[in-house]
């Protein structure tokens, strides 16, 4: 790694464990309202991708991989990377990023209407929908990006995540467009970056489980021994680091191929992969933890309710199962070897 990425996995490490310090932050309903917020932007943390010429990090996806690790290793409860995502598309197709917090979503029925100014759409279960000023949504029937006010929709159903979360279903009616752009296979896109930011977050998480795992089972004595001199208990702290290590390896890679090359399918299968995970990571967890885990006031929660919610956004396993799958056959089973085995992180 560049001496620059390590100076911002320094500099985020450091930030984010000052902001989490006192626990988690108090909920506010916009991002104009939150001082934790204001202090990442204030920072460019949101600007990763914008060319340094531009006032940004200059950086890629490695690097936004590290950024999205560390939010989950924190449970950093804000739409950072969602911005960051957002951000990197609407450079990609040539539109000004927007000042402050963007999120992403896909619909399935958006049409652009007089002339393009205006959109009709529903979209379903948005991160951050009633905290972020904007959204950056793609139309599947049309393979158009569209950046839109959050102002300007009806909130038809919010909701909160597991982890306490803000999610959204919201509805545009003939609202004014802010900018669109033509964008091929515009729902993969958004999914696969939006899934990308979620399998590099399990990653980061499951990390921070097996952290506080191993520190609570060499502290805790049972029957006149620490727990982690129970074999059966060493057994299942290295399943949860076997979940652990192959997230971060299939989010890495996933990354590493992305700065190179169109990578869905590695993308597809690290989500895959991550959503496998959390049902075994986080049972162990728990399990290991005994009662005090499932407290309230333990911060274990903090990390498995963000597990469990985010294995179902940006696709859920059946969602890149099929996807794979889809894939696979498209290639021709003569082809599936070959092609398996051309992917590599040397690429």
């Amino acid at each position: 790694m560049t001496e620059q990425h390590n100076m911002l996995v320094e500099m985020v490490e450091g930030l984010f464990g000052e902001l989490m310090a006192p626990g988690m932050p108090a909920k506010q309903d916009q991002a104009s309202d939150d001082p934790a917020w204001t202090s990442l932007q204030e920072l460019g943390l949101c600007d990763i991708f914008v060319a340094e010429q531009d006032g940004g990090f200059g950086g890629n996806w490695q690097d936004a991989f590290a950024v999205f690790n560390l939010l989950g290793a924190h449970a950093v409860p804000l739409p950072l990377g969602e911005t960051i995502v957002a951000k990197k598309l609407l450079l990609d197709v040539g539109i000004e990023c927007p000042n402050g917090a963007t999120t992403l979503g896909c619909s399935r029925d958006g049409v652009l209407v007089g002339d393009g100014q205006l959109l009709n759409a529903s979209v379903d279960g948005v991160p951050w929908g009633s905290y972020a000023s904007h959204i950056l949504l793609a139309l599947a029937d049309s393979d158009q990006l569209v950046l839109m006010s959050t102002a300007t929709a009806s909130v038809a159903h919010c909701y909160e995540n597991d982890a306490g979360e803000p999610r959204c279903d919201l509805v545009f009616d003939n609202a004014p467009v802010l900018h669109s752009a033509p964008q091929a296979a515009a729902v993969d896109v958004v999914m696969s970056a939006g899934a990308l930011l979620r399998s590099s977050q399990t990653a980061g998480a499951l990390a921070s489980a097996l952290a506080m795992t191993v520190t609570y089972v060499n502290e805790r004595v049972q029957f006149g021994r620490p727990l982690s001199k129970f074999q059966a208990v060493q057994h299942q702290l290295a399943l949860l680091a076997e979940e652990g290590a192959a997230v971060n390896c299939a989010a890495k890679a996933a990354a590493l191929r992305a700065d190179a090359d169109e990578a869905l399918f590695e993308v597809a299968a690290s989500k895959l992969r991550a959503n496998r995970s959390v049902d075994k990571a986080a049972s162990i967890a728990h399990q290991a933890h005994g009662a005090i885990g499932f407290t309230q006031e333990h911060r274990l929660h903090f990390f498995t309710q963000r597990l469990w919610s985010w294995r179902s956004e940006f696709g859920n396993d059946r969602y890149w199962a099929q996807f794979l799958g889809r894939r696979v056959l498209a290639a021709g089973a003569e082809n599936f070897w070959p092609d398996l085995t051309a992917r590599s992180d040397s690429d």
